[in-house]
């Protein structure tokens, strides 16, 4: 009588066959997982960017409604003046600059803020200071590659009456 040997193994063809469908899912996963990373990555970058426009808008919005007055404005900038202390002058610490770099890139507000990934800033008013009601400040925003314009427009709140020496 003959005995029968049963192998239960894999053959080596069936061996490398596995290996290359293994190697296929694993390069697919590695890619995949690259991808959705660059897309967090930029995403991430994105929400920074989007979150540095909309802090600058409001706190240039702020400012302006804020404002009692522009004392000086031309194609540089302007200055405000903030009445703190309601005493109808206007003293050193009263007054907010507004400019931009001399490379016309960088946004600074008073003395000690900047805002570097604002470019092509440029300044307009409805009518000559210390008349000025309504100002926009327009700049661009790289984004993603992509150059972005924006704009903040916004108007002096107080009265007649208050914005008078």
């Amino acid at each position: 009588m003959k005995r029968s040997i049963k192998n239960t193994g894999f053959t080596l063809v069936e061996l490398m066959i596995a290996l290359l469908v293994a190697s296929i899912v694993l390069a697919a996963v590695v890619t995949l997982a690259g991808a959705t990373t660059a897309a967090n990555d930029a995403t991430d970058q994105m929400g920074r960017q989007q979150g540095q426009l909309r802090q600058v808008s409001m706190r240039l919005t702020d400012l302006i409604r804020r404002g009692n007055r522009v004392i000086a404005a031309d194609s540089e900038g302007f200055q405000l003046w903030h009445d703190n202390n309601a005493d109808g002058l206007a003293t050193a610490d009263e007054l907010t600059q507004v400019s931009r770099g001399a490379d016309g890139n960088t946004l600074t507000i008073g003395a000690s803020e900047s805002h570097s990934k604002c470019k092509n800033i440029s300044f307009g008013y409805d009518a000559a200071a210390p008349d000025t009601r309504f100002i926009t400040i327009s700049f661009q925003i790289a984004e993603n590659g992509q150059v972005q314009a924006h704009s903040v427009n916004a108007r002096l709140w107080v009265s007649d009456a208050h914005r008078k020496f």
